[in-house]
């Protein structure tokens, strides 16, 4: 193409649809000629392009995976939602085509926020999550789905912990550094967490299996950070990808989003960023405190185990890694050495996980 196609909101996906056809799809859906498409993201397996119009600004049309999930769905009445109660830092929806599997959207310009982290991200961050929980008795909120892989009890968390402990103990048979760290390390820290949940739980006289109320539950991008934000030329963050928005037990949304590792948040940032979540959703549920402090090391084992995805055989992040090029087995190395870091990280914030 000569040069690196503009940045904005974009997505890496299988080989889905060309250029010709985001033209003719973009076409149809924005009622306007699209004069030029470009990929998001230089190389043959995107699925967002930006399409130059005739007439007026940019657009942006995504086509989703089918795999099974309805994430145009998902994230086009997540999107109208916000639109509709006046959210601008998010993209506003134009038109879709679910058998196309297509949606329309605004394009935002930015480079990608993790480029250029800057000092003030986790207050644009905290920022934009306080203002969504504006919303959660507007109009239309209640009609919103549950967020992918939600959880409203701890009970259910750790139970999504071993469901992926399960899956990926299978893999770690034939790696040994893998089998040191998931049984040296990762179990036994969790097992101590776990431990730590329910007797807090007996002790208060609370049941760890009971769902928290609806009331108290937030909305929730679910995979929320720098990793899917774009910087303006003001600074200011805009936020792509709510393809796994909806309702979920806050303590997860707080704990995702100072854990993520692709925002890549340094300490004092992401205690920053829980600091003022806390204060926001610790005002109405006075359950919150509690389940933050015996959910945080969970969640937290659970983010090490998404990161070792790669070593389970057929799953997109082992064939992200494999289209990378290079050697397979370095890269699967360098996911384990970032579990690693991640789990001491969880283990400094409470010293009692680590085994004696």
């Amino acid at each position: 193409m000569g040069r690196d196609p503009p940045r904005g909101i974009c997505g890496m996906s299988e080989p889905d649809i060309g250029g010709s056809v985001a033209m003719a799809i973009g076409s149809r859906l924005a009622g306007a000629r699209v004069v030029a498409v470009h990929p998001a993201r230089a190389g043959g397996n995107n699925r967002v392009f930006r399409l130059e119009m005739a007439g007026g600004p940019p657009l942006a049309l995504k086509h989703y995976p089918s795999d099974g999930r309805d994430r145009l769905g998902q994230e086009y009445d997540a999107l109208v939602f916000l639109s509709r109660h006046g959210i601008d830092s998010t993209p506003r929806p134009v038109a879709k085509d679910a058998d196309a599997f297509c949606a329309l959207y605004q394009w935002f310009d930015g480079e990608p926020a993790v480029l250029r982290p800057q000092d003030d991200d986790a207050d644009q961050l905290a920022d934009f999550l306080v203002a969504l929980q504006k919303l959660r008795f507007a109009e239309g909120a209640r009609d919103l789905r549950n967020a992918s892989a939600s959880i409203f009890s701890p009970e259910e968390a750790i139970a999504q912990y071993e469901q992926r402990l399960d899956s990926l103990r299978r893999a770690s048979e034939n790696d040994s550094d893998l089998r040191a760290f998931v049984d040296g390390s990762l179990i036994p820290s969790t097992d101590i967490a776990i431990r730590q949940l329910r007797r807090r739980y007996a002790d208060l006289g609370r049941d760890p299996a009971a769902d928290i109320a609806p009331a108290h539950r937030a909305l929730s991008p679910s995979d929320f950070g720098l990793h899917n934000a774009l910087r303006g030329e003001d600074g200011r963050l805009r936020f792509i990808d709510f393809e796994y928005f909806g309702w979920d037990d806050p303590v997860k949304l707080v704990s995702d989003t100072a854990i993520h590792p692709g925002s890549n948040l340094p300490a004092t940032s992401a205690k920053r960023l829980i600091e003022r979540l806390s204060r926001a959703f610790e005002a109405e549920d006075d359950s919150f405190a509690i389940r933050r402090d015996v959910l945080y090391p969970v969640f937290g084992a659970i983010w090490c185990l998404i990161v070792l995805n790669a070593y389970l055989p057929e799953t997109r992040s082992r064939r992200a890694l494999a289209a990378q090029g290079g050697d397979l087995t370095v890269r699967l190395a360098g996911q384990l050495d970032k579990a690693r870091r991640l789990h001491q990280a969880i283990c400094q914030i409470d010293p009692d996980l680590t085994p004696r």
